[in-house]
């Protein structure tokens, strides 16, 4: 357990010198409100959500490339309204079987594919890249909002089974975010626990907000598992709303602690991650604050 862990730390820093080197690009975009200096799960410009994932392997990104990012958008209080994909094929028969897996996610999500492009090259491995354009639906959402005191509460299913199972799952999971948006439920921070799993990406946001929590649960034996489930950050008074809507659609939920002021990770009576490594991760990771206003 301790070196998954370790690994799901280490991966929160594995893109910064990427972000550094685009640091600056922020600035030359008008009304970008989240981008790299967020480094959150999807990109936001004035009322649109953008979110690209990939390169899949062919055999996993033809059942769950698409679902994996407009869940991203989604994260960020969005809908997915149409995608793009790119994929590297060894035949134009290989390539139709890709489109068929991909037009039932593409259907059964109501977000169809309206372009991308398609190559074959030699010496290069079979893989498939998406692009999501989303419109936000509510107020955005950070990843870096927790507040001392929140709840932290997993929503959703494990993504995983055959095509038509993953879609199912994750429209339940759309379902019970939508009527939360609906509702006006105070979401005062969301992520999507997908690469790093949901030690990771809880940690993630526990860095990017400088807080700390009392893990009162274990949602998931294995810290690092590609999930995609969400990961919400919500005031005490509000938890009880998350729970009725989640058991309305029959979707699974668990709460998972309690945000606190001291920046360390706590797990019953021990200390998983110290308040010297978060400030060292701190220090680590760029990271500004979104320009929302």
């Amino acid at each position: 357990m301790k070196e998954e862990i370790q690994r799901s730390i280490d991966h929160m820093l594995e893109t910064t010198a990427i972000r550094k080197a685009y640091w600056h690009m922020d600035e030359k975009v008008e009304d970008l409100k989240f981008g790299i200096q967020q480094g959150d799960d999807s990109v936001i410009i004035g009322d649109h959500v953008y979110n690209m994932e990939g390169p899949y392997p062919l055999n996993i990104g033809q059942k769950t490339g698409l679902i994996h990012t407009c869940a991203d958008i989604v994260a960020m209080g969005g809908k997915p309204l149409y995608a793009f994909n790119a994929m590297q094929v060894d035949s134009i028969e290989q390539a139709k079987e890709v489109c068929e897996e991909v037009k039932k996610q593409s259907i059964g999500l109501g977000v169809p594919i309206v372009g991308g492009n398609t190559q074959l090259e030699n010496d290069l491995k079979p893989c498939i890249s998406f692009f999501v354009v989303g419109k936000l639906i509510r107020k955005p959402i950070p990843d870096s909002g927790s507040a001392v005191g929140d709840k932290i509460i997993m929503v959703g299913h494990v993504v995983e089974g055959t095509t038509g199972e993953r879609v199912h799952r994750v429209k339940v999971k759309f379902a019970t975010m939508y009527d939360l948006f609906s509702q006006g439920v105070k979401i005062n921070a969301l992520k999507d626990a997908s690469r790093g799993g949901w030690f990771g990406n809880l940690a993630e946001m526990l860095v990017k907000g400088q807080k700390g929590i009392k893990i009162t649960a274990i949602p998931y034996p294995s810290p690092t598992r590609y999930m995609g489930t969400y990961l919400l950050s919500v005031p005490k008074d509000e938890a009880d709303r998350v729970v009725v809507t989640a058991a309305k659609h029959g979707c699974p939920c668990v709460e998972v602690g309690t945000v606190m002021k001291g920046m360390q990770i706590n797990v019953g009576g021990e200390t998983w991650v110290s308040s010297a490594k978060m400030r060292k991760l701190v220090r680590g990771m760029p990271y500004r604050h979104a320009r929302t206003g």
